[in-house]
This record gives C-alpha cells, structure tokens and sequence, in this order.
C-alpha cells in the first residue's frame, strides 16, 4: 500500500508546477489581449482626432491667397488614409471579437505590436497637422485676414 501512495505522490508531484505554468501564460494571454484592445480603443481616439484636425484645415486654407493655399491642398489627401485606417481597425475589431478567445499569444502580440506601431506613425502625422495649422493660420494672419 505505501508504494501506491508513493508512486501517486511522485505522478502528481509535477502538477502543481503544471498549473502554474499554465496560469502564468493565461495571465500573459489576458494581459496581452487588454492591451490590444487599450491599443485599439487608442488608436481610435487618435484617428479621430486626426479627422478632425484635417477637418479644420479647409477653412484655414480658403483664407489663403490662390498660391499658398495650392501647397496646403496637399494636406487633405491625408483624409482618405485616415479613412482606410478606420476601416482596417474596424477589420481587427472583427478579428478579434470572431477569434481573439481562441487566438494565440504570439498572434496576439503581433497585433498588439501592429497597433502600437500604427499609433507611433500616426503620432508623427498628428504632430506635422499641428504645424501645419500653426504655419497657415500665421500665413492667414500675415494676409490680413485673421484665422480661428
């Protein structure tokens, strides 16, 4: 008899490292899957935000003389990516709402990483709108016309 509860003591004594093995990998996979979607929930807001800075620009520039507003055009081109990068976080929304129960750590972390890359570009493209506005609403006020 004693044997049989050695040999059970020895079968079962892994398991407990098992688990927490296990645990701490569902935690990383809970943890990683938040910051997607905090990732997401941000890049949202900041796209957003990029739409509406682009959305005040045609007004700054219908201020301008016929020379300096050409070169300002150029600036809302920048409308349609916005647009297509609402659509594609609108896409890894769908991703993860039909896979993320089941996705994999690594995929998850891949579209974390994706995410915080989006959003450093997109920072960078934020920070040119501000100067931007700042450059045509002093050309609007060095014509005279003064500008919201």
């Amino acid at each position: 008899m004693p044997e049989y509860l050695l040999i059970a003591a020895l079968l079962l004594a892994p398991l407990p490292i098992v688990i927490w093995f296990r645990e701490r990998r569902m935690a990383a996979r809970t943890r990683t899957l938040r910051e997607v979607l905090d990732n997401a929930d941000a890049l949202e807001g900041e796209l957003q935000e990029c739409r509406a800075r682009l959305r005040e620009i045609p007004a700054l520039v219908s201020r301008l003389p016929p020379s300096i507003s050409l070169s300002a055009h150029a600036t809302l081109t920048a409308e349609p990516e916005v647009q297509a990068a609402l659509h594609d976080l609108l896409q890894h929304r769908l991703w993860l709402k039909q896979h993320g129960a089941d996705a994999s750590l690594e995929a998850l972390q891949s579209a974390r990483d994706a995410l915080v890359h989006s959003r450093e570009r997109l920072s960078s493209q934020l920070d040119r709108l501000g100067k931007v506005r700042e450059e045509l609403a002093s050309a609007g006020n060095d014509v005279g016309d003064p500008v919201p």
